[in-house]
């Protein structure tokens, strides 16, 4: 997938510090776990995202995410045909809806155990190079 920067701010409000790339990126959030020895299964959500960078990601939600959520979150990223999945923990900054009838909510990539966060952030850093 072809990525590019995004170098106005959306809004005067804009709070990033760091470059971000504008693309349509699969991110799928666990919103439920399934419970030990249950027939449960987990509940998840995709979206695809609107800009990313390498400590934020702006997703398309259909339903609102709660504020402060921290979420296990798979970013899917397709690279010269090659599909790479990145397992993350996301913090929930901010959700608004859109006068579509989504959401759009701001997430922060967090330093995290078990999950691909230097991997992620090496792919940005190596994306941001190519442009």
């Amino acid at each position: 997938m072809d990525y590019e920067f995004g170098s106005q701010p959306e809004t005067d409000n804009e709070q990033r510090r760091e470059f971000r790339l504008t693309g349509r990126v699969m991110v799928s959030f666990e919103l439920e776990s399934a419970e030990p020895n249950a027939s449960d299964k987990p509940r998840f959500l995709r979206c695809y995202t609107s800009d990313l960078s390498a400590s934020g990601i702006r997703v398309v939600a259909t339903e609102a995410l709660p504020d402060g959520a921290i979420l296990p979150a798979t970013v899917e990223l397709v690279q010269a045909g090659q599909e790479t999945l990145y397992p993350l923990m996301v913090e929930v900054v901010w959700c608004r809806p859109d006068d579509e009838g989504a959401w759009q909510v701001g997430l922060q990539v967090l330093e995290s155990d078990d999950t691909a966060v230097l991997e992620w952030l090496e792919t940005m850093i190596r994306a941001l190079d190519d442009d």
